[in-house]
């Protein structure tokens, strides 16, 4: 699996260590991959039609990864996410096949299920 050149890929995550082990795990092959601490960070950086796809923790503090995949939406609406948690009730509340363009992905990420997950999120038109 090799991924289109020159796809962006926004990580954002309070947690360092998943943001460090994502990015250089996305980069080993061949994302451009970009860290954001907060949701506030992420949001404030401009024009989110740069990325190709968001990753995201649901568990964040001051706006969780919901909130932030309806700030996405409201201004990209066909952008794809990765929404991460390490609750389980997440999936069993009905949110995991609501929406095509949306992936629930439970921690700790299997690397490979995330590759698989992201090639099939980019292949969607924008």
């Amino acid at each position: 699996m090799v991924p289109q050149a020159g796809r962006t890929l926004a990580i954002v995550d309070d947690d360092k260590r998943v943001l460090d082990g994502l990015r250089e795990l996305l980069e080993s092959v061949g994302y451009l991959a970009r860290t954001y601490r907060s949701p506030k960070a992420f949001l404030s950086n401009g024009d989110l039609s740069s990325y190709d796809c968001v990753i995201t923790d649901i568990s964040m503090g001051s706006m969780d990864g919901f909130e932030l995949e309806q700030a996405v939406r409201g201004r990209e609406p066909e952008m794809p996410m990765i929404l991460m948690t390490g609750r389980s009730d997440i999936e069993d509340r009905g949110f995991a096949g609501a929406d095509e363009r949306r992936v629930f992905m439970r921690k700790p990420l299997n690397s490979k299920v995330l590759l698989q997950a992201i090639t099939r999120l980019l292949a969607f038109p924008r």
